[in-house]
């Protein structure tokens, strides 16, 4: 009897190999053998963390950590427009959680408005670097070299320009849809576009009007000095 016993919990501890399930893997039956599920995800699903397809993939890639020289920032630009020119990920990958139709549209109209704004505060950063901030007496010995100087950064303030006017209209699509996303500063730089709190057109032309001014008072100062 106790041999009967014995013998009955040394089967009962092994494993029931044909009933056993790996639960690491999904299996689906291919012709004659198991593929492990992951085999049927497309090769781009599965490294687009590293090799970006996608439009949240670029923006991903804008969001490490790097040093804003000018050559950083206009790869940021050129990686921000090539963004806008990608599809966007399925659904259920997107960088917040979405539940319905509406919510995805409003999702994709964020993201567009987000990332134009992007690709004009990059504008604008360049254009900070050959903007000289104040004319002094003393630049006159400069005045040709300062004058090219600002003549880039009026290039750079107005083709931040269209980005600015993309992104309201991203924004104005965005508030139709009478839902909230997760994504909470997005949805706050949305809600101050159209509440014209954040108004980067007035900055823009304030700033071309400054140049205009400095141009004046250099080419005055240049005059006189002669």
């Amino acid at each position: 009897m106790k041999k009967i016993i014995f013998t009955i919990i040394i089967i009962l501890s092994m494993p029931f190999s044909s009933y056993s399930e790996d639960y690491q893997y999904q299996y689906f039956k291919n012709k004659k053998k198991y593929t492990p599920f992951s085999d049927y995800i497309p090769k781009v699903r599965l490294h687009y963390k590293t090799v970006p397809h996608y439009l949240e993939d670029y923006y991903e890639l804008y969001l490490m950590k790097q040093y804003y020289n000018e050559n950083s920032l206009r790869k940021n630009i050129e990686r921000l427009k090539r963004a806008l020119q990608s599809k966007f990920r399925h659904p259920s990958k997107a960088l917040v959680k979405i539940e319905s139709e509406k919510e995805y549209l409003k999702y994709r109209n964020l993201m567009f408005m987000h990332i134009n704004i992007l690709i004009m505060r990059n504008y604008l950063k360049i254009a900070s670097r050959y903007d000289k901030r104040r004319i002094h007496f003393y630049n006159v010995d400069f005045a040709k070299e300062i004058n090219e100087s600002l003549d880039i950064a009026v290039k750079l303030y107005r083709k931040a320009v269209p980005y600015w006017r993309k992104a309201v209209k991203y924004a104005e699509n965005a508030s139709r849809i009478k839902i909230t996303t997760d994504l909470g500063f997005i949805e706050s730089e949305r809600f101050a576009i159209i509440q014209k709190e954040l108004d980067f057109g007035r900055i823009i032309d304030s700033h071309l009007r400054k140049v205009d001014r400095k141009k004046k008072k250099l080419a005055a100062m240049f005059a006189a000095s002669k």
